[in-house]
């Protein structure tokens, strides 16, 4: 947008000043914009949480499913899992050189029989595929927790919302780690994120589920 002059006869200096001013505004709009969509996805992620921790008052989970990422991801689940006393736990995009010990504090007597890892998950979108090899290879999960940070809830969403197979019976629901927006590390990843999710879209619109997934 280029704004309109208001002289017949304009300077240069004033001809550039306008589309300086008309570029800014440019930029203002887009990032105002911008920060609303991502205020949308933890809008979104609040409120899929309220909704878990309402559908789970009375019977827990079957499986509750962690996407490694982020910090205190595992944690989380864990004390959900002690919550809703549901001890079966499914890691997925674990580092290969890591283990239920090191990735879970034993001290305290948790059980780690029931929680199983993924090692070969390295996106958003392996997650989600491994997650749904994981529930079809083991009958009787239909209840599923999922659990990440705000700002990833979304497009986890999206994702399963795309890949899921009409006879699929899964009921998935979501848990966010809440991040704390006074850092700006947070702010950005939270850009970054929104950015991420549109990129998602576009690569799921055309992306053959038979193929090779390369997609952060």
């Amino acid at each position: 947008m280029i704004l309109k002059s208001k002289y017949v006869f304009e300077s240069k200096n004033t001809k550039m000043y306008r589309h300086l001013q008309g570029i800014l505004i440019l930029l203002v709009s887009f990032f105002v914009t911008y920060s609303f969509v991502c205020s949308i996805l933890l809008l979104d992620a609040r409120n899929e949480t309220k909704n878990a921790k309402t559908s789970f008052v009375q019977t827990p989970p079957d499986l509750i499913v962690v996407f490694t990422g982020g910090q205190g991801r595992i944690e989380y689940a864990i004390k959900k899992a002690q919550e809703f006393k549901q001890p079966n736990i499914f890691i997925t995009g674990v580092h290969e050189k890591n283990s239920v010990k090191n990735l879970i504090n034993t001290k305290e007597g948790n059980e780690t029989d029931h929680i199983d890892l993924d090692y070969t998950a390295r996106n958003t979108v392996e997650n989600v595929v491994n997650t749904l090899k994981y529930l079809r290879n083991n009958r009787g999960l239909n209840k599923i927790l999922i659990i990440s940070s705000d700002y990833h809830i979304m497009r986890i969403k999206q994702i399963i919302d795309t890949l899921i197979k009409d006879d699929d019976q899964f009921k998935f629901y979501f848990s966010a780690v809440p991040s704390n927006y006074l850092h700006l590390r947070n702010i950005k990843i939270l850009y970054i994120e929104t950015f991420k999710l549109v990129r998602t879209k576009i690569f799921l619109m055309f992306w053959d589920q038979k193929s090779t997934i390369d997609v952060s």
